[in-house]
């Protein structure tokens, strides 16, 4: 598998997540004006509530699935993997629906301001479920490198959930409650789909004694799911708390926003990267390519903060009411730490192969702690602006000691120049628009795109790239 394999398969899993998380931007404009600012900020909390859960039920049996395929294959008993790690995550649903519908309703009264929070949590917990075992067999996909069966199935369930939702709400009126039964619907119809493709080709099976084994790689994964929620999510509740349901609406949107980068780069990227690191650990030039593809998912992280920013600037004034204007800010401050979920990424995926996963546990539940304890402290000061500020020390925290980390358990050189390069670039992005931001609109995009043009030739008068990266860029360029 070669870089060129690793760049095709990014692109096929792009076009896969793009279509599936696209949704939730398409969705955006028939919440914001459908529901009330305050309706929006507690659909936003029950979504922020079901990435968690979600977090939970899955029990880091999706990761489990594509690191061990290669062995139970070969061995012969890849049903047992499939059967036993989908059993753990309906296992985990339950688990985690009986805590919610009864120690936690009290919590979920305060944040939701509602005092009959049952229907909600309800649906909630089978959304979060049906989801978690949708994606699970949509991992099956990554595992085999089918990620053109990927791409096709995320947009297929992309263009229903649009539908569904649009019945719901437009036609039966249906507002929140609707939008949690359009997802269990569209999860439960592919998760049926996705079974009958998959378990008559490989079986289905339990094994209690590969129980323990799952669990030992999967759990500390946990932690490190939940952490990276926390870190990103944990601003909401705060927020929805100290300040109200309006505050959460307008981070909200500005975070769905920012996560463009996440949903593009960073979770494709992933898909690609995790196979191609664990079926080529042993082959020689492991190492450096590693090196090559960190600097080119710091260029491309660059790109993207150049054309993210231009992006919002121009869809907020459709998609959403001028309430939400503020959200553009929220953008603009909140893409420097998320940049960093990106560096994570690469770190947490060495510690992986290196089966170093009580590592990332122990960490991220640390880094946990401390975004909860800077949000608890920022924002009953500074509203969202301490929820800015919270969550990009917990990003930056987690990317640079995950970097070094698996740096540390997989050796590899890192080139410094080029990155830093990119990392200045970021910086003057970010203070262009930060300057631009309240002018026009004509006049922030015609003086973005010339800001664009100077650093495209200031990247070649630095002689960023190689000569054979020059020929291959006029190759894809033809």
């Amino acid at each position: 598998m070669s870089l060129r394999r690793v760049g095709k398969n990014t692109a096929i899993y792009a076009l896969g997540i793009v279509g599936m998380r696209a949704t939730a931007f398409l969705l955006i404009p028939l919440y914001t004006y459908g529901l009330s600012i305050s309706g929006y900020g507690l659909l936003a909390t029950l979504q922020l509530t079901m990435q968690a859960m979600m977090g939970f039920m899955n029990s880091g049996m999706q990761i489990s699935l594509v690191r061990f395929t290669k062995e139970f294959k070969d061995n012969g008993s890849f049903s047992q993997l499939l059967g036993t790690s989908s059993f753990i995550i309906a296992l985990g649903g339950l688990i985690v629906s009986t805590i919610s519908l009864s120690p936690l309703a009290n919590f979920f009264r305060s944040v939701l301001h509602i005092n009959n929070v049952y229907p909600y949590i309800w649906l909630t917990c089978v959304a979060a479920l049906t989801q978690t075992l949708f994606s699970h067999l949509m991992a099956y996909y990554r595992a085999e490198e089918q990620a053109l069966k990927f791409m096709l199935t995320g947009v297929l369930s992309s263009v229903i959930l649009i539908l569904a939702n649009c019945v719901l709400l437009n036609v039966f009126h249906l507002g929140i409650v609707g939008a949690l039964w359009a997802s269990i619907a569209t999860n439960v119809v592919f998760l049926l789909f996705l079974a009958g493709d998959i378990f008559p080709k490989t079986g289905i099976g339990i094994s209690m004694q590969l129980i323990p084994k799952l669990f030992r790689f999967g759990f500390p994964l946990i932690f490190s799911e939940f952490g990276l929620l926390v870190m990103g999510g944990v601003s909401i509740y705060f927020l929805s708390y100290y300040v109200g349901l309006e505050s959460v609406a307008i981070f909200s949107l500005g975070s769905k926003l920012a996560a463009v980068l996440i949903i593009t780069i960073f979770l494709p990227f992933q898909l690609a990267f995790q196979p191609f690191l664990f079926q080529n650990l042993d082959k020689e030039d492991i190492k450096e390519t590693t090196s090559r593809l960190l600097t080119y998912l710091v260029l491309i992280i660059t790109i993207m903060f150049f054309f993210i920013p231009i992006g919002s600037r121009i869809l907020l004034p459709i998609i959403a009411p001028p309430e939400y204007s503020s959200a553009f800010l929220v953008i603009l401050l909140l893409l420097p730490g998320i940049a960093f979920i990106g560096i994570y990424y690469i770190g947490e995926t060495f510690l992986g192969a290196a089966k170093k996963t009580h590592i990332i546990g122990l960490v991220m539940t640390i880094f946990a702690i401390i975004s909860i304890g800077l949000n608890y402290l920022l924002i009953p000061i500074m509203q969202w602006y301490g929820a800015v500020i919270a969550t990009n020390i917990s990003y930056v925290l987690a990317g640079v000691t995950f970097l070094m980390l698996g740096k540390k358990h997989f050796p590899f050189l890192i080139e410094w120049k080029r990155i830093l390069i990119c990392g200045c670039m970021i910086i003057f992005f970010f203070l262009v628009f930060l300057v631009l931001s309240k002018v026009k609109l004509i006049a922030f995009t015609v003086l973005s795109l010339l800001a664009g043009l100077g650093s495209i030739v200031i990247l070649f008068r630095l002689k960023f790239f190689s000569p054979r990266e020059k020929i291959l860029l006029r190759e894809l360029l033809k």
